[in-house]
């Protein structure tokens, strides 16, 4: 029977493994192979791979890496793991994307037990099924090239949509897709569209919905705006805030206010087909949906969305990692940080404006959260993780506005520790590496 141990691996700058334990988990190991370097078979295509049992250089060496990671000998065998890939694109001589999150998630599988490197379409050779991974090396505060064997989970951090639809990009993730031994999560960025589509289908979030429909005529623009005060126009692949526009009627002119490059800008318009003549001119090119406005509830003063994180954890459910509070900055129409929003305590604020009934105004954000969740999750395959942007009345009413399948981090210290730790313990879970469970180890001798 294979047990799971905690051990110690370090990566030595010339590419040789060494593997450090408790002596008497590496015993089975020593006294039957009799010597201190044994052939390991790593990833999910059992790569080959010598390791040193039992002793390592100096983790003061520079270059060396040193990080835990779960393993297990049966059958003769050592496996060895999660490994768990990045997926970025390349910039020519390294790569593109939020570097400072993906050391977060490096150093959580260092704390939590999994190698995790950042890899890219071009660094993966698909005859040998190995990678040229990069590792953060603590030390020199860098990222340094190894050769790495195939990852067990590769999370999908490709940057933008835009990045996603080249060609060598959208092959790796149509290959990535389709390998059944490798879990491939969140393999694209949502479409704003179909995704209110899926949902619309369920009732247990129908109600929560707002009615939302392509932009695609003058007539319907009009009939839109009749039926709703004010309305919001978004990107159908928008990211961020970029893009969106309200509109409403104001006295007897159309007001029409935009986010542009971290700008506020506002026109007036004496008719609703000047405002057609100006969209189709300000869209061309890109796909929009109308949304019906909602009157948000307000704290001290400004609207707020409540932003959920939820995310698959370590036996594979999906669960609430955190919620928290954007409020909407001074002449802002959203609530993003980047567009000047602002965070507030999710419990300050729900306390304030709905008293005795907070905590069942939370319950009801989680598991509307959840219930949103499981459907994509049903239509979409091979989802871990997204963030959601839902928005509450005065009165309790809640509204589900969008999702995004690569959400950015969160700035609560708690809601990120939470989903750095989900990220690490989903992969040890969907790796199938996990058997009986060990404290983390101490340093070795």
């Amino acid at each position: 029977m294979r047990q799971t141990c905690s051990g110690w691996l370090t990566i030595h700058p010339s590419g040789r493994w060494y593997l450090q334990a408790p002596k008497e988990q590496l015993r089975p190991l020593l006294t039957t192979r009799r010597r201190k370097w044994i052939t390991a078979k790593l990833g999910p295509f059992s790569v080959k791979k010598r390791i040193c049992i039992g002793a390592a250089p100096s983790p003061s060496i520079r270059g060396c890496i040193r990080i835990r990671v779960r393993w297990s000998y049966g059958n003769q065998q050592l496996t060895m793991g999660p490994l768990i890939g990045i997926l970025t694109v390349s910039d020519g001589s390294g790569f593109r994307g939020n570097r400072e999150n993906f050391k977060d998630i490096f150093l959580s599988g260092k704390r939590l037990g999994g190698l995790v490197f950042v890899l890219t379409p071009e660094s993966i050779n698909w005859t040998r099924k190995v990678v040229r991974g990069y590792l953060y090396d603590e030390k020199l505060d860098t990222w340094t090239e190894h050769l790495l064997p195939f990852p067990h989970v590769v999370y999908n951090r490709i940057p933008t949509r835009k990045l996603e639809r080249k060609s060598g990009v959208s092959l790796t993730l149509k290959q990535l897709s389709s390998i059944e031994n490798v879990t491939f999560f969140n393999p694209s960025f949502f479409n704003k569209h179909v995704l209110f589509r899926m949902l619309e289908k369920t009732p247990e979030v129908r109600d929560s919905l707002p009615e939302t429909a392509k932009l695609e005529s003058l007539a319907q623009l009009k009939s839109f705006t009749s039926r709703h005060p004010f309305v919001y126009l978004k990107p159908v692949l928008g990211k961020a805030g970029e893009g969106i526009m309200r509109l409403e009627k104001v006295k007897r002119r159309w007001r029409l206010r935009r986010v542009h490059e971290q700008k506020a800008m506002t026109y007036f318009f004496p008719s609703i087909s000047k405002v057609w003549t100006f969209l189709r001119k300000q869209t061309k090119g890109k796909r929009y949906i109308l949304q019906q406005g909602i009157p948000l509830a307000r704290y001290r003063g400004r609207p707020f969305d409540v932003r959920v994180l939820v995310q698959k954890n370590g036996s594979g459910q999906w669960g609430v990692t955190g919620v928290g509070i954007r409020q909407a900055g001074a002449n802002s129409i959203t609530t993003h940080v980047p567009r000047g929003g602002t965070i507030q305590s999710t419990d300050k604020v729900l306390s304030q404006l709905f008293g005795e009934q907070a905590e069942e105004v939370r319950k009801q954000v989680e598991q509307t959260a959840l219930s949103i969740a499981a459907t994509l999750n049903e239509k979409i395959k091979n989802l871990a993780e997204m963030s959601m942007d839902l928005g509450l009345t005065k009165e309790g009413k809640l509204w589900f506005f969008e999702a995004n399948a690569k959400p950015e981090k969160f700035d609560e210290p708690s809601i990120r520790k939470g989903s750095l730790s989900n990220l690490i313990r989903y992969s040890q879970y969907v790796s199938r590496l996990m058997g009986e469970k060990e404290p983390p180890p101490g340093e070795p001798a």
